[in-house]
């Protein structure tokens, strides 16, 4: 009878038990959270593993480091130069104003940065907005919004990122048929282009799925097998990598023109290009390529996709299973003649498993720098495909923490100086 008494009118020992539990809840959720930013640690090392590299550039890395989201810019030894905190609460401190409401600020991560020359930092939290940074951490402007995976910058000024509408499919089941259902009451998740300027005005917004059905291309969105109606699938395409055609590689591509737009879409596995004024598809293709992530434009005229190569069963409790074939690899195809070569990964010595997400940046020397995001690993690879520096994000004996970008820049590249810590502590 006390028990009850207690319970409703909070005597002893009720506040007591109450606050423990709290506080096991708490560290619960702590680290159930922190564990989405963690993988099985394979052994590769610690900090920067190898160091061929003869010139004084910098490399950004965009990853878990110190308990939190992080960008880094680093040495070739391995030393921070500049970083900037990435902290969704902090910078969207109204709960009210943000897109994902979250119990902690640990569940959400980034995906998708670019640098400026200025030392500007904009990124994407996936699926919770954009934000742009100055070089010393102070926001620029934010976007809260539906933007994921994918950032790069637009020729034209400002940025192409990946966006998404969600609407009940039983408001408009023909939007979408036979996805949209009046009767299963799904979310309908329809990825979209967007373009931002740099002030981050949004000035043009392109649905992806409509884009594809107005080019003939539903066979491919409903190839799957799935279920239309019955719980059926929400996401009608998961895109994760929109890049544009610069003018100064246009002439090696026959079929394009600058400004032309690819686009990579995980779970049908296809790549595709469309114009870049009329939204027409010029060109696509599935496979042989798996899950793939992050098309780019080569010189050669060729593009050039990292390669998953895995499927999505080796991924369970947001862990890689590291029995799974290290068979991820760099894979390019001449939109010409469909022809397609296994340029980096597989072979002895560039061994490579990314179960989801990954990135490869081109580099001035025909190089890569490389994100094997599941291994919390960087590799930069010359022209010969040798690895000739490689960075490890270590955290624990068990664990290393994901890096979800990376890219290399010359000190030159930055107009008023590389960014650093000191400058920005002098105010």
């Amino acid at each position: 009878m006390y028990g009850v008494a207690a319970y409703w009118k909070d005597l002893p020992p009720v506040p007591i038990l109450r606050t423990v539990l709290n506080e096991l809840r708490s560290g619960a959720l702590f680290e159930s959270a922190l564990s989405t930013h963690l993988q099985p640690n394979r052994g590769q090392g610690d900090g920067v593993v190898t160091n061929q590299v003869a010139d004084d550039s910098l490399v950004l890395m965009v990853g878990f480091f110190d308990g939190g989201t992080q960008a880094r810019l680093v040495e070739r030894d391995g030393t921070v130069v500049h970083q900037w905190s990435m902290d969704y609460f902090d910078h969207f401190p109204d709960p009210e104003q943000r897109y994902c409401d979250l119990n902690s600020r640990l569940r959400v991560d980034t995906h998708g940065a670019v640098l400026t020359e200025a030392g500007e930092l904009v990124f994407n939290y996936e699926y919770c907005g954009t934000v742009k940074l100055n070089q010393c951490g102070e926001v620029m402007w934010k976007l809260s919004d539906d933007t994921h995976h994918s950032l790069t910058r637009a020729e034209q000024g400002g940025y192409w990122i990946l966006g998404r509408l969600v609407w009940p499919s039983s408001e408009d089941p023909d939007r979408f048929s036979p996805f949209a259902h009046p009767f299963n009451g799904d979310d309908i998740l329809e990825d979209t282009i967007m373009r931002v300027s740099e002030d981050g005005e949004v000035l043009e917004e392109v649905s992806i799925p409509v884009l594809m059905r107005d080019n003939g291309l539903m066979p491919i969105m409903t190839a799957t097998g799935e279920s239309f109606t019955s719980g059926g699938r929400a996401e009608l395409v998961h895109s994760n990598k929109l890049t544009e055609l610069p003018q100064n590689l246009a002439d090696a591509y026959p079929l394009f023109e600058a400004g032309d737009l690819a686009i990579s879409m995980r779970g049908l596995n296809l790549v595709m290009v469309l114009d870049g004024e009329t939204r027409a598809v010029k060109w696509h293709h599935v496979g042989p390529w798996l899950r793939q992530h992050d098309p780019e434009f080569r010189p050669d005229g060729r593009i050039s996709i990292f390669n998953n190569n895995v499927f999505r069963n080796a991924y369970v409790n947001e862990q890689t299973n590291l029995n799974t074939p290290f068979d991820t690899n760099i894979i390019v195809i001449d939109p010409v003649t469909n022809e397609t070569e296994v340029v980096f990964g597989q072979a002895p010595g560039q061994e490579m498993l990314s179960v989801i997400r990954g990135q490869h940046e081109l580099l001035p020397n025909d190089g890569m720098i490389i994100t094997e995001f599941d291994a919390g690993r960087v590799l930069e690879v010359n022209a010969s495909g040798d690895i000739v520096w490689e960075y490890v994000n270590y955290y624990d004996e068990d664990h290393v923490g994901e890096i979800r970008n990376a890219d290399v820049f010359p000190r030159s590249y930055f107009t008023n100086g590389v960014p650093s810590m000191a400058s920005c502590d002098k105010g």
